[in-house]
């Protein structure tokens, strides 16, 4: 598998199940990616419709996230009205608020499965040598292999979290 640079691990993973379930369509891969970074437990099948991937919600207890049109005047559908991605955020934390930066970076932004912090000799074969040397701490996703580490797009995506207000 090849690592994927990436995030220092929160200190309480197991909180991160607090945080709040959503499912999203395919019209918000980004938005799904970013509520990952921030510790969400985001639902996000790109091969699913939006009527499937309601239907999943419901199943699953998550809120559903969407811009269909024709799920909008569904009461457990948030309905995102905004292009841009940032403004995505900033409506779904107006509606359902949670505490992003004390869950952030505790899941696989890929395939939002909870991460693990391992030995450094777990991925020593896994990262770059000059990343290896370089850092400390490593976390693992056990789904699809992703090795993440801290980097510095650690720090552009908590600068961007701060330009948002959270």
């Amino acid at each position: 598998m090849k690592p994927h640079a990436c995030y220092t691990i929160c200190a309480a993973m197991e909180e991160a199940l607090e945080v709040p379930k959503f499912a999203a369509d395919r019209t918000l891969v980004r938005l799904a990616k970013w509520l990952r970074l921030m510790g969400a437990d985001v639902l996000c099948e790109e091969r699913l419709s939006a009527a499937e991937a309601l239907a999943l919600a419901r199943e699953q207890g998550r809120r559903m996230l969407t811009r269909d049109k024709r799920l909008r005047t569904a009461p457990d559908v948030l309905y995102i009205q905004s292009h841009l991605f940032r403004d995505q955020i900033r409506e779904v934390m107006a509606r359902f608020p949670f505490d992003a930066r004390r869950h952030a970076f505790t899941r696989c932004s890929a395939c939002n499965d909870l991460l693990h912090e391992v030995p450094r000799e777990v991925v020593v074969r896994r990262v770059p040598p000059f990343v290896y040397a370089a850092h400390e701490k490593f976390a693992l996703c056990d789904r699809c292999g992703r090795v993440y580490w801290g980097a510095t797009h650690l720090e552009r995506a908590l600068r961007e979290l701060a330009s948002i207000g959270l």
